[in-house]
Parts: C-alpha cells; sequence; structure tokens
C-alpha cells in the first residue's frame, strides 16, 4: 500500500471550507462540537442523503482545524493506502480529531476505525456516511443523528427571518398570534414542507430540489438496499412500489396481507422492506399504544420520514401529493423531533390520530384542516385538534442557528 499524502489531504480539506465558510451553522454543528470533550471518542453522525451531513462534518472541522483533519473515505488517496493507514499518518502529523466523511464506502471501516481508537486513546474520530444502514452503533460509538431541517431552520437559512417558537403549538389562539407577528412566514411553510427539509433546496428551483430528493430515495433503495443488505432485484421491485404505493394514499392503518398481495410478494418480505425502509430513514412506521397481545396483532401506520420524500415521489409519478397524509407526517416529524414518542390509537375507525407521549405527559391529537372539528377527540382527556397554523409551530423546533 501507498504512504497516504497527508499534506494533499490537508490541502484538500482546507480548500472545501471555502463552500462552508458563509453558512449559518445549524444546531447539529453545537452539539458535534459539545460531543467532541466526551466519551466514546467515536461519533457517528447519521442521515439520510442530503440531508447536510457533509457541511456539518466540515464546519466543526473549520472550528478545530488546528488540531484536526477532514477527508472522504472515498478519496482515492484514502483508497490506496487504507482508513487506518491515512488516520495513522494524520495523527502521526500532529491531528488528534479526525472528521471522516463517506465512511460506509470503505469496505470494513468499523474494524480499521477501531483499531485507531485502540491505538491512539487521546485521538477524537467523528465518522459519517451517507447510509444510515451502515452507521448501527457499538457499545464504543455514539450517534449524532441528523434529519430533514425543521421550518425554523429552514426559514433563517432561507430568508435570515428568526422564528422563535416554543409551545404556541399547543392552544389555536396563540398559535395565531404567533403568525400574526410573522405573517411572511405562512408562505415559506408552502415552501418548506414541499422541499425545505433538505439544505440543497435553498438554492434551488422546488422542481429541482424534488428531483434531487427523488435520486436520493433511490440511490438508497438501489444501492444502498443493495449492498448493505443484499436486497435481490424482487425486493428492491417491491420497495419501489410499495413507496409509490405510499405516497398516493391516504393515511391509515395498512393490512400486511394486503400489502402482500398488492406488492405481489410475501408477507415475510412485505416485513422485511418495511423494516429497511424504516432504517433508511425514509419511512416512519407508528405502531398502536398497546402491549401484549394487542400490539403483536396490531397493523402499523406507514407515513414517510418526512414530507418532501412524498412530494419527490408523487412528482415522479405526476400525482398530487394527498394533504391529510402531508400534515399528519409534517405532525409526527414535528413531534418526534421534539422529543415526543407517537402512537396509534386503536378502537373505533373513529378514533383520533394518535397519542403523543413524553416525560410522563400523554396527549390524544387529531390532525385536520380548517373544517375538521374534532368530534373524534370525544371521551378523551388531553384531546388536541392540531391545525395548519399550529402545524407551522409545531415544526418549528429551535431558531438557535449560529
Amino acid at each position: 500500500m501507498e504512504e497516504p499524502d497527508v499534506s494533499e489531504l490537508r490541502l484538500i480539506a482546507l480548500s472545501l471550507l471555502s463552500s462552508v465558510e458563509k453558512l449559518r451553522e445549524r444546531q447539529i454543528v453545537h452539539h458535534l462540537l459539545s460531543s467532541l470533550s466526551t466519551k466514546p471518542r467515536i461519533k457517528l453522525l447519521r442521515g439520510f442523503r442530503g440531508v447536510g451531513k457533509t457541511t456539518a462534518m466540515l464546519q466543526a472541522f473549520a472550528k478545530n482545524k488546528d488540531r484536526a483533519l477532514y477527508f472522504s473515505a472515498d478519496h482515492p488517496i484514502v483508497k490506496a493506502s487504507g482508513l487506518y493507514r491515512t488516520g495513522k499518518a494524520v495523527i502521526n502529523n500532529g491531528y488528534s480529531m479526525l472528521f471522516i466523511d463517506e465512511v460506509h464506502t470503505f469496505p470494513e471501516w468499523r474494524a480499521e476505525i477501531k483499531a485507531l481508537h485502540d491505538e491512539f486513546p487521546k485521538a477524537v474520530i467523528v465518522a459519517s456516511g451517507s447510509a444510515p444502514l451502515a452507521l448501527i452503533p457499538e457499545r464504543r460509538e455514539e450517534v449524532l443523528p441528523l434529519h430533514e431541517m425543521d421550518f425554523s431552520e429552514f426559514a433563517l437559512l432561507k430568508t435570515g427571518q428568526e422564528i422563535s417558537a416554543g409551545e404556541e403549538w399547543r392552544d389555536e389562539e396563540k398559535a395565531l398570534e404567533f403568525i400574526a407577528r410573522s405573517p411572511e412566514s405562512t408562505g415559506l411553510f408552502t415552501s418548506y414542507y414541499r422541499v425545505g427539509g433538505f439544505p440543497f433546496s435553498l438554492e434551488m428551483e422546488e422542481e429541482k430540489a424534488m428531483e434531487g430528493i427523488y435520486n436520493s430515495i433511490r440511490k438508497s433503495i438501489r444501492e444502498d438496499a443493495v449492498f448493505f443488505l443484499r436486497m435481490s432485484k424482487e425486493k428492491v421491485f417491491a420497495m419501489e412500489n410499495l413507496l409509490n404505493f405510499l405516497a398516493t394514499s391516504k393515511p391509515g392503518e395498512l393490512s400486511i396481507t394486503s400489502l402482500s398481495s398488492t406488492l405481489k410478494v410475501s408477507k415475510t418480505i412485505v416485513y422485511e422492506i418495511i423494516d429497511a425502509l424504516s432504517s433508511m430513514e425514509i419511512i416512519r412506521v407508528i405502531r398502536p399504544y398497546a402491549s401484549g397481545a394487542a400490539l403483536i396483532r396490531a397493523e402499523p401506520k406507514l407515513l414517510f420520514f418526512h414530507p418532501n420524500l412524498r412530494f419527490a415521489i408523487c412528482r415522479q409519478l405526476g400525482k398530487k401529493p394527498e394533504i391529510g397524509a402531508v400534515r399528519e407526517e409534517l405532525a409526527v416529524f414535528g413531534f418526534e423531533e421534539r422529543g415526543w414518542k407517537v402512537y396509534t390509537i386503536k378502537g373505533s375507525k373513529k378514533s383520533p390520530d394518535y397519542m403523543v407521549e413524553r416525560g410522563g405527559e400523554r396527549l390524544v391529537v387529531e390532525i385536520g384542516g380548517e373544517r375538521k372539528k374534532g368530534a373524534q377527540l370525544k371521551g378523551f382527556n388531553k384531546g388536541l385538534l392540531i391545525r395548519d397554523h399550529q402545524l407551522l409551530i409545531l415544526v418549528s423546533k429551535s431558531s438557535k442557528i449560529i
């Protein structure tokens, strides 16, 4: 193997900083920087393709460039020398912090990073990759999840407008007062739920942004699922058909048996591809608030991880997304980003949409437009009807971007 050219890697890393020096930092950069002084010393920055992992890595590197080096595992220098030999040479050149991007592209990356971790007890290693499937944490690793942007991040990066949203989503009147103070936010919100979860949409026309999101979905299925899960062509085809079916359907619990019939694959394969799509952070599997046999027998509700994914697929199919599904995906995204656990509610056909739980507090929520009256909430304590203006605030977790 060749000896790695650390000076060349350093030159490349410093040159890349110009691409991020004028960009505001998302909150993940603060979390990443804070974690560098804590154990475990291996950090995994994990997220779906295109959510901003490389930008966050470079911004964190910029704050530590005197003692750190950024490089990509798919660079020819690294491929020729090996990840372990490259990392060792970098550390021996005086850098105690490694930011390694696209780590999932390097075979046996985990074993080589572990060897660096064990040999250099003061080294901190931050690894990132575009395949969440590959970055399942082990004992010596800490995962830093990076998801699509919330609305406050999008608004600030897009326009410089700071949205300081708190818990106003709980009360319709407070939500209306909040939006009245920021009337321009409603126009931005439409762009946000269509494409604005992905940072690359900030400088793109909407149609091109949707195409970019769709390409990320397709690449995840056709490359990541095949490489990491050894998915057959039949299963890849079924995954794509499942997403097309989901993108053009109203939200609701889905029968595994009916999905098996629709997709023309066995129920075992349906379970397998649902688990894969969930692991890739393309869909969410929402299970009922139940336990024991009731939980096992119940059918899940499937939603896209973020509505941007639904819009991208519908554009390819020439279909209009179902607005009820978009609302529910926004709500679930907002709740989970705020630390709530989300469940469906079993019961009558007119049961509320979700039960959410955080820190001992439980709420029963119904998601709907302005015509929704909340009849499904009758008989439930702490029932909450969430309309569109409340959704805007619910997905505005924080505006603290540096």
